[in-house]
């Protein structure tokens, strides 16, 4: 993803190799940052088909899911067929288990997956995004966990739901990264901030529905803004009519997904990052959602509800407040938040001087001890 460690993931690839190619996929395109010499003709920029009418874009969804998950498999199988690389490491199961297979069949020696998402619980989807998140996302998955070299994951949570899935451990050599390292911005400025921040994909139950009537109010005591920032969606444009229909336009800033030099620019002003998910099946159950990381880069609080794989992390480091999805603990726990800055920039500065990030080395002695092992 072109996220939260985009900056950090590329200077220790390069750093290990600048035979490299590295590829970002930021929601609407995938995007190759970095290549050597020698490849000419790769596109740069691979964009994916997008209908702003909702009805069309629900006609052609098979289409638009083929042409989706069918570019991720068939890059990472060029890639391979082309390159043989030495080492391929992915957090998009699709391309995983193309590199899973690749590895069987000597086409890529080293693979490195890393887990992220469980999405085999979405019972309350239609019938196509359950076939996709409970049936070929499960069985993509199952590839790329039994065939790599190393499971890297941030939740626990995630591999325990994979396991109850299928009855058995899956991989013998798994990584956690718990809890998640990160590194703060240099360039977070300490000062008292008056905003509040939900970044990435807007859905139905990203709980803004309960922040929106909540802002002429905090805008009145603290001057606060909501800034919300990440890709079109259809959630995204449902959520820009209900502002519209209450007449908040003034109290909400809207951006689509920025790239991590302005981004930082936006949320240097706000003292707090929100996840308020109202569903509790919701796969952000197993997840640590990238934003979370970004927002405590930024030294910014979280609040979020307890439905995520970070809330021990949360509340063992005070790094924010995890509430229950009622209006009254929202409110009281912005107006807490917005009161005690400094002091939770103080526990996330602490918090990321103790975690830090492994680097691909670090991986690859991980595999080479675990051969030594078995052997």
């Amino acid at each position: 993803m072109d996220s939260y460690d985009k900056k950090s993931f590329t200077h220790d690839i390069l750093s290990y190799s600048e035979n490299s190619m590295l590829f970002f996929y930021n929601f609407q395109e995938i995007r190759l940052e970095y290549k050597p010499d020698h490849v000419k003709w790769f596109p740069k920029i691979i964009k994916f088909p997008w209908l702003k009418n909702q009805t069309l874009h629900s006609l052609f969804l098979p289409f638009l899911w083929f042409i989706f998950f069918g570019t991720f498999l068939l890059l990472a199988l060029i890639i391979c067929i082309l390159y043989r690389p030495k080492v391929c490491l992915t957090e998009n199961i699709w391309a995983g288990a193309v590199f899973g297979i690749a590895r069987k069949v000597s086409l890529c020696k080293i693979f490195i997956c890393c887990s992220g998402d469980w999405l085999a619980n979405q019972s309350n989807k239609g019938i196509l995004s359950r076939l996709a998140n409970n049936y070929l996302f499960v069985f993509m998955d199952y590839i790329a966990i039994t065939t790599c070299d190393l499971v890297v994951g941030q939740s626990k949570l995630v591999n325990e739901a994979r396991e109850r899935y299928w009855g058995r451990p899956l991989s013998r050599n798994i990584h956690h990264c718990h809890p998640p390292p990160m590194d703060v911005y240099p360039n977070a400025i300490t000062d008292t901030r008056t905003n509040i921040c939900f970044l990435g994909q807007v859905r139905d139950d990203s709980g803004l529905n309960l922040i929106l009537p909540l802002l002429p109010d905090l805008h009145r005591e603290i001057g606060t803004k909501l800034k919300i920032i990440g890709p079109l969606t259809f959630g995204r444009t449902r959520i820009e009519q209900s502002i519209k229909n209450l007449g908040l336009e003034n109290f909400v800033e809207l951006y689509d997904f920025l790239p991590l030099s302005e981004l930082e620019v936006v949320m240097k002003d706000c003292f707090c990052g929100i996840n308020l998910i109202t569903n509790e099946k919701s796969y952000s159950s197993f997840a640590v959602p990238g934003k979370f990381i970004q927002y405590l880069q930024m030294k910014m609080p979280i609040l979020a509800t307890k439905n995520n794989g970070m809330v021990d992390v949360i509340e063992e480091n005070n790094l924010g407040v995890i509430i229950e999805p009622i209006t009254n603990l929202i409110l009281s726990s912005i107006r807490k938040l917005h009161g005690n800055q400094k002091s939770y920039m103080t526990n996330i500065i602490k918090y990321a001087e103790k975690n830090h990030y492994l680097s691909i080395k670090n991986y690859l002695k991980i595999i080479e001890d675990g051969k030594l092992i078995v052997s």
